[in-house]
């Protein structure tokens, strides 16, 4: 994987970094430019742990080395427990692209140095040095491993991080640069000099200095969304973890008036402002292209989308103003907004995408005009169902109480039931998994990302054979894999699956215990369930232990039952939506009264009778 030059060269360099003191350690980093080499000492203190402050989320800049080695740096954090795609952010640098990767970061004692870090594994190759895994893999930014290294060994790697007690950032731990200043790191960054010198002691002498090498802990405002300035001490921005959703629930009464509200008032401003015609006839020509497909917004009886002006959409986004940036995608990219007091995302499309934002428009507000088109969401607050199931205090939440896992379900079983069954064009998502499951302050959820979804005709012949497979490994169905088909019945397996994860609190795809090197499946996890002689105290063995036996035995395994008959393998022996909603919210009742039993306060507890 390294690069065979630096190894030649660093194998004649002395081993300088060593620990020093109980409050610092001396990290040596090795610079690369073209073929020079250079060596630079960095005595860097970890970051000091908080007393209310235990674990949290933080982020690495993985630097570029142009090759491909990055690529294989990138799956190395990939290949880890810890890390998924969705939580590396490419960060542009000149004609290079860095990275920020998100990973847990706990206080720990390492070495006698206490301090938060990140901790993970690396495999040794041949010809590895500790410099070149140090510099190429973990950006300089890896504490000293002592002994000989042989191909196959698993070295212990602890790389500093740090946690903020302010809600709205996330440190950064970030490798010097040639031609770096502290300005311009904090311009790139989203944070501030000042933050900067508070947490890093290399900087109390002079700050304007810095010397390349050096590593460096970054307050970084969160999703790239900067504190607005005060003269005096203000409520600070909630920022919000969650990015998009799908479903907006409004009357029909109050989108009519507002749109007979806006229809009177361009009216009006076309007959005093002249210099307004011009958008207003881009916006008139984009709305007839649409109209066949608005026509159909008339199927919903007490919803239809909310239709803004692009000069609301730029006003409400800063003019897309780049550091409201919170998302990119193969589909556009996603901008922070205000829309009067509501926190919105607003979702930029090019018009050639027109497929994908007609999948999404039903039940959600838009605009469109020049060549683009424009979905607005709603900002949800809590994350995704994801980030609480799987090593949730790792990342700053709470375990899911048994009655919240029931809410979800039967929250997102309606959202699915309404794409299938309560539009006038059929839709299928293709792409349910748990990631794309959101949930607001109150944990309830909301199914997002319809970036694949597809519309179906309601024929005599529902089944869609799609051009390439689309969707997440560990949620497709064998004639989606096989055979390319996709129906709702492709949504239901994925929804099985789901279902698995709120019992057992394990990924789609997981290490086997027995084979730590071999990937299972929860679909033939549930499988061998029920067909074992005693499938009850079978899914009890893998029931979450986050759950810490607060249960009904009885629920768990009609939810079981319920994942069980979403992921057969004939998609006719599969269930509609409906069933699933009406079979879910009497699992949800019931759980209810059972925790009622016990003398708690459902409402308090679980919050299940807060409407979404």
């Amino acid at each position: 994987m390294m690069k065979n030059t630096m190894a030649s060269l660093t194998h004649q360099l002395p081993l300088l970094l060593t620990f020093v003191a109980s409050y610092a350690f001396v990290l040596t980093t090795t610079s690369v430019f073209s073929s020079k080499v250079s060596m630079k000492e960095t005595i860097l203190e970890p970051f000091k742990c908080s007393t209310n402050i235990k674990t949290c989320n933080a982020s690495l800049y993985h630097i570029t080395y142009g090759d491909n080695d990055d690529d294989q740096t990138i799956q190395h954090y990939i290949s880890s427990n810890y890390t998924n795609s969705s939580q590396i952010r490419p960060i542009t640098r000149g004609t290079r692209q860095d990275h920020l990767i998100t990973v847990p970061c706990s206080c720990r004692n390492n070495n006698n140095l206490t301090g938060y870090y990140y901790d993970t594994t690396y495999t040794v190759k041949p010809n590895d040095n500790f410099y070149d895994i140090n510099n190429f893999v973990y950006s300089g930014q890896a504490m000293l491993i002592n002994g000989v290294l042989y191909p196959g060994q698993n070295l212990s790697i602890h790389i500093p991080c740090g946690c903020s007690e302010i809600e709205s950032q996330i440190v950064v731990t970030y490798t010097v640069q040639r031609n770096d200043t502290s300005s311009g790191i904090a311009k790139l960054l989203n944070s501030t000099v000042a933050e900067m010198e508070s947490v890093n002691h290399l900087l109390d002498q002079n700050p304007s200095y810095i010397d390349v090498g050096w590593v460096l802990f970054v307050p970084s405002h969160f999703n790239g969304i900067p504190l607005p300035p005060t003269k005096e001490k203000k409520p600070k921005w909630q920022i919000i973890t969650g990015v998009l959703v799908s479903v907006t629930l409004l009357s029909m009464i109050a989108v009519i008036f507002l749109i007979l509200r806006r229809n009177r008032d361009n009216a009006a401003s076309a007959t005093n402002n002249p210099k307004s015609v011009t958008k207003r006839s881009i916006s008139k020509k984009n709305s007839d292209i649409h109209k066949e497909y608005m026509q159909d917004a008339t199927s919903f009886e007490s919803e239809r989308p909310v239709i803004y002006s692009i000069e609301e959409i730029e006003d409400a986004t800063n003019n897309f103003d780049e550091n409201r940036r919170i998302g990119v995608g193969g589909y556009g990219s996603v901008y922070f907004g205000m829309l009067g007091h509501k926190e919105v995302a607003v979702k930029k499309m090019k018009s050639n995408k027109s497929k994908e934002f007609f999948a999404e428009l039903k039940a959600l507000w838009y605009a469109s005009g020049d060549d683009h088109l424009y979905l607005v969401y709603e900002y949800v607050a809590n994350g995704s169902l994801s980030d609480h199931l799987h090593d949730p205090l790792l990342k700053g939440h709470q375990a899911l109480s048994w009655c919240a896992r029931t809410q979800i379900a039967l929250d997102a079983a309606k959202g699915i039931e309404y794409i299938h069954d309560y539009t006038k064009a059929q839709y299928v998502h293709r792409d349910i998994k748990t990631t794309n499951i959101l949930l607001d302050q109150k944990l309830r959820a909301k199914v997002a990302d319809f970036g694949l979804a597809k519309l179906v005709e309601r024929t005599n012949d529902e089944e869609f054979i799609a051009t390439r497979l689309v969707g997440t490994p560990g949620y497709l169905p064998p004639e989606s894999v096989k055979e390319l088909q996709v129906t709702i019945k492709t949504d239901v397996f994925a929804f099985g699956v789901v279902l698995s994860e709120l019992i057992t609190g394990k990924r789609a795809l997981f290490r086997d215990s027995q084979k730590p090197n071999q990937m299972e499946s929860l679909i033939s996890l549930v499988k061998k369930i029920f067909q074992d002689n005693d499938p009850v105290t079978a899914l009890e063995n893998v029931t979450d232990m986050n759950l810490q036996h607060n249960y009904p035995i009885d629920a768990i395994y009609k939810m079981g039952e319920i994942a069980e008959w979403c992921m057969r393998e004939e998609p006719m022996e599969r269930p509609e939506m409906k069933e699933i909603v009406g079979a879910l919210s009497k699992i949800v009742m019931t759980s209810i009264e059972w925790e009622a039993s016990l003398g708690g306060d459902s409402q308090v507890f679980s919050g299940v009778f807060i409407g979404r």
